[in-house]
């Protein structure tokens, strides 16, 4: 990265750890009550993280151009209009708070004797990491709830930061590498002071391991992860084809979290089954844009890119609220011009709301040839080198 993107992802990561401690110093009853913040359900849970994002992206850089869901209208003032990519500015995408509604209830459980009680406070009194497995599913360092940002600027993803409001995890995909690093007690201030150099050189290496390298058979390569778990999803997957026969006995989790699904082809799932591939199923944006920076950085024990990246066409896609599922080439963000590919975020000005763009797109480790093979049957083409 160029001195200027390192400065950016410093101060995206203090936003996101700043996002953390802010939800975690709240108390249970600011956390659980609706505001006048934008959705009609939005909750303090989903409000405190956003607006301490915005306020230290925009100290910094008061052009900065944030994309939320809350934030379209603000965002689209000042979203590209060329497709040339040396004309596309420095933007972010940010989810502040991924699986939401989870993360209520889990704060509506533990908050039930003392409302009051810091978030923080009431998480440090029980073991968090147990609750929330035996609520939802293990392990927290993936399924957890989330916040991340992702930057892209002139048509390639420059970043991608998670940080796991249970787990007290932040996840770093960048050139220099994907790292994870365990972050102190929520009111310890060195937190504040934490930067990408000092997670490169004390975090740990997150590594992505191949199908052979973990001994995977055919069908843990089918094994795989997407979210089905509302209307019309069902059939928008079933219409992929990527399935000859009844999908259900390969599905490991069919209402996963978002930004960090790709994780679960990490390492970190090793002890936790299989899983082959994962996909976003007609899902916003805001959900797997902060994928392809794992597919782009993260590498196998060889120093090969260790994922892969397809985008799903279909010849008659299902839409979601007014929005195509599934995007044709020539609708895609996925572009290229005089043979270089990129990530042509102009077309998005065309939408209303540009947070709800949708997509079909496959990640899977480099060496899932079964799934491969079918991806390639049905003509759907690879984009992992367009970002």
């Amino acid at each position: 990265m160029q001195g200027i993107e390192r400065a950016y992802c410093d101060v995206c990561i203090n936003a996101l750890v700043g996002a953390w401690r802010e939800l975690m110093e709240a108390s249970g009853a600011e956390t659980l009550r609706k505001v006048c913040y934008g959705k009609i359900d939005t909750l303090g849970l989903d409000a405190i993280p956003e607006i301490t994002i915005t306020d230290r992206l925009r100290k910094f850089d008061q052009h900065t151009i944030l994309i939320t869901e809350e934030l379209d209208e603000q965002a689209k003032r000042h979203w590209p209009t060329d497709s040339d990519p040396v004309k596309q500015p420095r933007m972010f995408f940010c989810d502040p708070t991924d699986r939401s509604v989870q993360l209520e209830k889990f704060f509506e459980f533990i908050a039930q004797n003392d409302p009051l009680a810091k978030i923080g406070m009431l998480m440090a009194a029980c073991d968090s990491q147990k609750v929330w497995g035996e609520m939802f599913e293990s392990p927290v360092t993936i399924t957890g709830p989330t916040t991340a940002i992702t930057c892209v600027r002139k048509g390639e993803v420059v970043f991608s930061i998670i940080l796991g409001y249970i787990s007290n995890m932040l996840y770093v995909a960048t050139d220099t590498g994907v790292f994870s690093y365990r972050l102190k007690n929520f009111a310890d201030p060195s937190n504040e002071e934490l930067t990408l150099s000092e997670i490169a050189h004390n975090g740990s290496s997150l590594s992505f391991p191949g199908a052979r390298e973990l001994g995977y058979t055919p069908d843990d390569c089918k094994r795989f992860v997407t979210f089905l778990g509302k209307t019309g999803y069902r059939e928008n997957f079933n219409d992929s084809g990527i399935f000859a026969e009844k999908s259900d006995g390969y599905i490991v989790h069919s209402q996963p979290p978002g930004p960090p699904r790709p994780l679960y082809l990490s390492e970190l799932q090793n002890e936790h089954g299989p899983v082959g591939f994962i996909l976003a199923n007609g899902e916003k944006i805001g959900e797997w844009m902060h994928w392809l920076a794992f597919v782009k950085f993260a590498k196998n024990k060889d120093g090969d890119q260790a994922l892969r990246a397809f985008e799903i066409s279909l010849e008659r896609p299902w839409t979601k609220n007014g929005m195509l599922m599934s995007t044709p080439p020539s609708h895609s963000i996925f572009s290229q011009i005089e043979e270089k590919p990129y990530l042509d975020i102009s077309r998005l000005r065309n939408f209303d709301r540009p947070s709800q763009f949708r997509c079909m797109l496959v990640v899977l480790r480099h060496d899932n040839e079964r799934i491969i093979h079918v991806l390639r049957q049905m003509q759907y083409r690879e984009v992992t080198n367009h970002f």
